[in-house]
C-alpha cells in the first residue's frame, strides 16, 4: 500500500514538472520572437558613442537614421572622423626634446621635434591652439637658422594667424611673429620688407612691453643690422647702442644677447674700416660667447670668423687662417657643408689662404686641416 502511494506521488510530480517546463519553453520562445523583432539594446559605451555620432550625422557602421520631426531620413554615408591617437603627454615631450636638441646644437633634430610637437598639438587640442602656435614659432626659428627661409616664413605666418584669433590676448606673440618674419626677409637681403615688419613689431612692443624690455632690445638690434647692411652706419650705431643700454641694464654684461650687440657694433666699425675699434668689440663678444655658449657654438664661430676678417685687413693672414679653421670646423659639425654660413666662412678662408702665396692647392690644404 505504501509503495503504491509513493509511486502515485512521483507520477504526479513528474506531470507537474513537465507542465512547468512546457510553460517555460513557451515563454522563452515568445521572448526570442520579440527580441528578433527589434535591434539589441546597446551597451552604455555604445550608446554614448552612437549618440555623439548621430549628432554629427554619421556612424562607423554606415548611415544613421536621424529623426527630424516625424520622418526619418538616412544621413549620407561618410567616413568617421579618426580619434586622436596622441597621448596627452606626447606633444609636450616632443617640444622639450626640441629644446634639448637645440642645447646640444643638433638644429636639424631640434627643428624636427618642434614640427612634430606642432603636429601632435594639432591632433590633440586642435589646429588653432596656442600650444601649436608656440611650437610653430620654435620650428620656424630652427628653419631660419638652417637657411630654410620659406619653411620658416610659413611657420611664422601660421602662428600669427592663430594668435590673431585672440588679438587682445596675444599682442606680444603677434609682435614676435612680425619680428621673426622680418628676420627671414633680412636674411634674404629684402631689407625694405624687413624694416617694414621690424617697425610693426616695435610699435606693438613699445605699447605692450615698455621701452626697457629685452624684446625691445632685440628689435632695436635687428633694425640696426639692416641699416648696417644698407651702409647707413651712423643709424646702425644709434640703434645698436639703444639695444646695448637695455641689455647691459636688464640682462647684464655676460649675457649672450649682450654679446650679440657687442659683435654687431664691431660689425659696423668693420664696415667703416675702423679695424682697431672693431677688434676691441669682437674680443668682448668672443669672451662672453666662449664662456656662456661654448667654443663649439655657431655664434662663437661667427665671432672667430669676424676677428679673422680683421686680421686679414691688417695683413696678418696666418692668424686669420687659424681662426677661420676654428670657425669652419664648427660650421661643418653643426650646420653642415651647404649652410650659407659654412660657405661664407670657407670663402673668406680661401681668400686669406690665396694671399699667403702658398703652393699647395687650397682644397688639399683644407682637407689636411680638417683631419
Amino acid at each position: 500500500m505504501k509503495t503504491e502511494v509513493v509511486v502515485a506521488i512521483i507520477a504526479a510530480s513528474a506531470t507537474v514538472v513537465g507542465a512547468i517546463l512546457a510553460l517555460v519553453g513557451v515563454l522563452v520562445s515568445h521572448r526570442k520572437k520579440k527580441a528578433a523583432d527589434k535591434p539589441p539594446e546597446p551597451t552604455q559605451k555604445q550608446e554614448n558613442s552612437q549618440g555623439a555620432v548621430q549628432m554629427a550625422g554619421v556612424s562607423a557602421g554606415g548611415p544613421v537614421n536621424i529623426f527630424t520631426g516625424g520622418t526619418y531620413h538616412a544621413a549620407p554615408t561618410v567616413p568617421p572622423a579618426p580619434l586622436s591617437a596622441v597621448h596627452p603627454d606626447k606633444p609636450g615631450h616632443s617640444y622639450r626634446m626640441g629644446e634639448v636638441m637645440e642645447e646640444n646644437l643638433d638644429w636639424q633634430k631640434s627643428r624636427d621635434y618642434f614640427k612634430q610637437a606642432a603636429s601632435e598639438y594639432e591632433q590633440l587640442v586642435g589646429p588653432a591652439s596656442m600650444e601649436r602656435a608656440h611650437a610653430l614659432v620654435r620650428a620656424g626659428i630652427k628653419h631660419s637658422e638652417l637657411a630654410e627661409y620659406q619653411a620658416a616664413l610659413g611657420c611664422y605666418l601660421e602662428a600669427e594667424a592663430i594668435y590673431r584669433r585672440k588679438p587682445d590676448e596675444n599682442q606680444a606673440n603677434i609682435a614676435t611673429a612680425y619680428n621673426n618674419m622680418a628676420n627671414v626677409y633680412a636674411d634674404q637681403g629684402e631689407y625694405d620688407k624687413a624694416l617694414e615688419w621690424y617697425f610693426k613689431a616695435l610699435a606693438i612692443r613699445e605699447k605692450v612691453l615698455g621701452k626697457e624690455h629685452p624684446d625691445m632690445a632685440k628689435t632695436y638690434g635687428n633694425i640696426a643690422n639692416v641699416y648696417d647692411e644698407q651702409g647707413e652706419y651712423d643709424k646702425a650705431l644709434e640703434w645698436h647702442f639703444k639695444a646695448l643700454a637695455i641689455r647691459e641694464k636688464v640682462l647684464g654684461k655676460e649675457h649672450p644677447d649682450t654679446a650679440a650687440t657687442y659683435n654687431n657694433i664691431a660689425n659696423v666699425y668693420y664696415g667703416q674700416s675702423k679695424y682697431d675699434e672693431a677688434l676691441e668689440w669682437y674680443i668682448k663678444a668672443l669672451a662672453i660667447r666662449e664662456k656662456v655658449l661654448g667654443k663649439g657654438h655657431p655664434k662663437t664661430a661667427k665671432t672667430y670668423n669676424n676677428i679673422a676678417n680683421v686680421y686679414c685687413e691688417q695683413g696678418e693672414y696666418d692668424k686669420a687662417l687659424e681662426l677661420y679653421i676654428k670657425a669652419y670646423k664648427i660650421d661643418v659639425a653643426v650646420l653642415g657643408l651647404e649652410h650659407p654660413q659654412t660657405k661664407k666662412h670657407k670663402g673668406n678662408m680661401e681668400l686669406a689662404y690665396n694671399k699667403t702665396n702658398r703652393q699647395q692647392p687650397f682644397e688639399d690644404w683644407l682637407a689636411g686641416q680638417m683631419k
